[in-house]
């Protein structure tokens, strides 16, 4: 039996079909990867909303509890793009799931970038909580990933340097979330190098 060759222009035509259908795949996907981000905001979005903020501002001074609020808008645009950033590295490492760090990290830089507590009009004084406010929240936010262990053992560590020199690991995030430009590599590394430490200190 003799098999034909098929010209340039025959192959050509074939790789272009396999293009449009490719094509044609990664819209339905993207929609249903919307569709499913979308769900997760609004989930996130009640339970911080119901939960996590009203828990966060309960700790925060009198005036500072009268002078911000949560903006939706904002919370919302912030939830989105971290969850984005998720299915972006799970897509890029073709992982099914990310672990706490990635989440602990993605969700803070979205919410220090957005900044979502806004400081009411009628606010005459600015105090230096109120101007770390965002700060504070994306830590909260994203210790809730880390876990009760972890989350303590950083706490511990920052009740134990305030009678030292140098700073804590969340003095330090503090420190590098209000001067530097932090992004959601760094930020993983940054959890990546507290776990381990906090591993390695524990074994002595």
């Amino acid at each position: 039996m003799i098999c034909k060759m098929k010209t340039q222009e025959e192959i050509q035509k074939e790789i272009e079909q396999e293009e449009i259908s490719l094509a044609k795949d990664r819209k339905y996907l993207k929609e249903k990867e919307k569709a499913l981000i979308e769900k997760k905001v609004k989930l996130r979005m009640d339970a911080i909303v119901d939960n996590l903020y009203p828990l966060f501002l309960e700790k925060q001074a009198k005036h500072t509890q009268k002078s911000v609020y949560l903006n939706p808008v904002l919370l919302n645009s912030a939830l989105t793009s971290y969850f984005y950033d998720v299915y972006k590295f799970k897509n890029f490492s073709g992982s099914e799931w990310a672990n706490r760090n990635k989440h602990a990290a993605y969700i803070i830089k979205w919410i220090v970038r957005f900044r979502p507590i806004q400081i009411s009009e009628n606010t005459e004084h600015v105090t230096s909580e109120i101007a770390d406010i965002n700060l504070k929240f994306a830590l909260m936010c994203g210790f809730s990933f880390l876990g009760k262990e972890m989350t303590s053992l950083i706490m511990e560590n920052k009740r134990k340097s305030n009678n030292k020199e140098g700073l804590s690991f969340y003095d330090e995030l503090m420190y590098n979330l209000r001067y530097r430009h932090l992004s959601g590599k760094k930020l993983i590394l940054t959890f990546e190098a507290i776990e381990l430490a906090f591993k390695k200190d524990k074994q002595f």
